[in-house]
């Protein structure tokens, strides 16, 4: 009985087959096969706009010398169509042309511009075309009634690692915003796919690594708004680019194409800014933005690069919450902001003698400052009833009273500021021997660059390179930072934030009579405070690790101090910095030193250093004078 089951079953596989080769047979379109003959006749898949819809780039490992930035097998109809264009376009011409009652999957759905491009190109009969519904696709388009397009820029923020170098979004509005608010428009955002349980170090390493699948997403500008502008208190600039509406919308064609599509995501290139160009090229291909970036995509660079093609109509600056705040603390005297700053621990400063002898302006002044920092403040917590109930009393008091609202002074705009790769020579002399000195940085900026586009007291440096030739001592490489990155955040009578260094990489130091290169990681914590609009002063705790070939330990700890001020001249930044570590084996460091960068341009500059040290067996002078480039 088992034996008949088995052959019953053979034959009706065989049976099945059998009709299911006939129906492939029966089933070959000779509209459709003429219809790929054409495409491949007109050479359609070596179109830019084709390549561009796929995301390919030159990939010189490729069989056919491209592959495709998308890492998604959803995003391809052809096994090969990661790398091979043409055979992409054919798998997409069936599928276009599929009958099946596949809804919102269906290829004239799911891939809205590729399938409006070839219907235009080939000049497909609609007669000939299987009748969707693509319900998904339409509702989508009518929620984000899209007329214009804006490129935004969330600044760098201080004390957040994750945001150092800024980023980018599109937001798209619609043609009758209400009031002029754009709060409802929507945002674009591209970023990585990251594990919420990932610390800042792992993101890091992840993210320079590739480690997190890169993806795009729809949301409200409002949401953003709140991340950036409020909760991360960074300011954000808002370029209105001069695209028609047309095509927005052949641009939000393709945002639908990439919905829940996976990218690879790298920290430095394939980022946020990098996407986001692509969609900006897709339908303008005569502007050139993706192929100024061959190494990386720092957000700054491409702002710029969309400044320089003429690409933006207008520019808005909003400041953050924490910008306004620290406007407002500047502009009142000592005495007001004392009060303000009781007023927002207790109310009832409000029914003191001092603060009644106030006239109504002042009075409003005094309320208005505990009220905005007190708003600031619950941004930065979890929900305070008390604290929330001393605001509505403020908020209460202050419609009673008039306060003058504050001016936030715009700053020079991201782009302005110099270039970000930075290359120089210079000569000198340090412990009586001359040395000519050659530098690179892949980027970004330090505590002395040009200030103009940048924020103060905050220094990113990564893969800085000193290669020194001393006369006397030949070629030798001087110094490798890895990472470099110093925030100098300024405390007041409000604000109490930590400012902070760490510092990892290679360097040759004064040891034991000698110079020796060594490894190294360092770092300090302390505070910071302005002195006058263009003065500030710093002092940090300070650690260090080192491994020294002429120490007996592999790893030597130390602890030290350091202390700075810097000044922003009209010619350039200035900046006294004292330093000093005491190593457990007790050796010991200390240098003074004074640097200026006289800024001859925004992409030029001279840097001067004199530099003193002391060491157990001997101290020294150290001098230099050189040139900078920004490219």
């Amino acid at each position: 009985m088992h034996l008949i089951r088995c052959l019953f079953s053979l034959l009706l596989l065989s049976g099945l087959s059998v009709a299911n080769a006939l129906a492939d047979t029966d089933s070959v379109n000779p509209y459709v096969e003429s219809v790929k003959h054409k495409a491949a006749q007109l050479k359609l898949s070596e179109d830019d706009i084709w390549q561009r819809l796929l995301h390919y780039r030159q990939d010189y490992f490729s069989e056919t010398g491209v592959s495709s930035y998308v890492d998604d097998k959803r995003f391809f109809y052809a096994d090969d169509g990661h790398y091979n264009a043409e055979s992409e376009l054919q798998k997409t011409i069936d599928a276009l042309f599929i009958k099946d009652d596949l809804g919102n999957e269906h290829a004239q759905c799911r891939f809205v511009y590729r399938y409006q491009w070839l219907s235009q190109k080939l000049e497909l009969d609609p007669k000939k075309l299987p009748v969707t519904n693509c319900v998904d696709y339409i509702e989508w388009r009518e929620q984000v009634n899209a007329h214009s397009v804006s490129l935004i820029f969330p600044a760098t923020a201080l004390n957040s690692p994750s945001s150092m170098f800024g980023h980018t979004l599109l937001r798209f509005d619609p043609k009758d915003i209400e009031g002029g608010s754009d709060w409802l428009s929507y945002a674009l955002n591209f970023g990585a796919n990251i594990n919420n349980d990932d610390d800042s170090v792992s993101f890091a390493f992840r993210g320079l690594a590739g480690g997190y699948p890169g993806v795009y997403n729809m949301m409200r500008y409002f949401e953003k708004i709140k991340e950036y502008n409020r909760m991360e208190n960074r300011d954000i600039w808002e370029y209105k680019l001069n695209y028609t509406p047309e095509e927005v919308d052949l641009i939000l064609t393709h945002v639908w194409e990439l919905k829940d599509i996976n990218f690879d995501y790298y920290f430095f290139d394939e980022n946020c800014a990098f996407r986001l160009l692509e969609l900006l090229e897709l339908v303008r291909p005569e502007v050139n933005l993706t192929a100024r970036f061959k190494l990386d995509a720092i957000p700054t660079n491409t702002v710029r690069a969309v400044v320089e093609e003429g690409l933006v109509e207008s520019t808005h600056f909003r400041p953050s919450e924490l910008a306004e705040l620290h406007a407002r603390i500047d502009s009142l005297p000592k005495s007001i902001q004392r009060l303000g700053k009781e007023l927002s621990n207790d109310i009832d400063v409000m029914q003191q003698p001092e603060f009644k002898a106030l006239d109504q302006a002042q009075q409003g002044e005094v309320v208005q400052i505990a009220y905005s920092y007190l708003r600031y403040v619950q941004l930065q917590i979890p929900r305070d009833d008390e604290m929330a109930k001393r605001s509505y009393q403020l908020l209460l008091a202050l419609n009673k009273l008039s306060s003058e609202k504050v001016v936030v002074e715009r700053p020079a705009a991201p782009e302005t500021g110099h270039k970000t790769i930075t290359a120089g020579v210079s000569a000198g002399e340090r412990n009586d021997d001359l040395f000519q000195q050659v530098n690179y940085r892949v980027t970004y900026h330090d505590l002395l660059d040009n200030e103009k586009g940048y924020l103060r007291g905050a220094q990113i440096i990564l893969f800085n390179t000193e290669v020194r030739h001393y006369n006397d001592d030949g070629l030798k490489f001087n110094r490798f930072d890895l990472v470099d990155i110093t925030s100098l955040s300024k405390r007041n009578m409000f604000l109490k934030p930590l400012s902070w260094k760490v510092q990892v990489g290679y360097e040759r130091v004064y040891s034991r009579n000698d110079e020796v290169g060594v490894l190294q990681l360092n770092g300090g914590a302390g505070h910071s405070y302005e002195v006058t609009k263009n003065i500030e002063m710093f002092g940090l705790l300070t650690g260090r690790i080192e491994h020294n070939k002429r120490f007996n330990s592999i790893l030597e700890p130390a602890i030290g101090a350091e202390a700075g001020m810097l000044y922003y001249s009209p010619i350039g930044t200035q900046k006294l910095d004292i330093s000093g570590a005491q190593f457990l084996n007790d050796d010991y460091r200390m240098r003074a030193e004074f640097a200026q960068n006289i800024n001859l341009g925004v992409d030029h500059a001279l840097r001067l250093s004199l530099a003193q040290e002391w060491h157990n067996d001997d101290d020294f002078f150290d001098i230099s004078l050189g040139y900078r480039y920004y490219f």
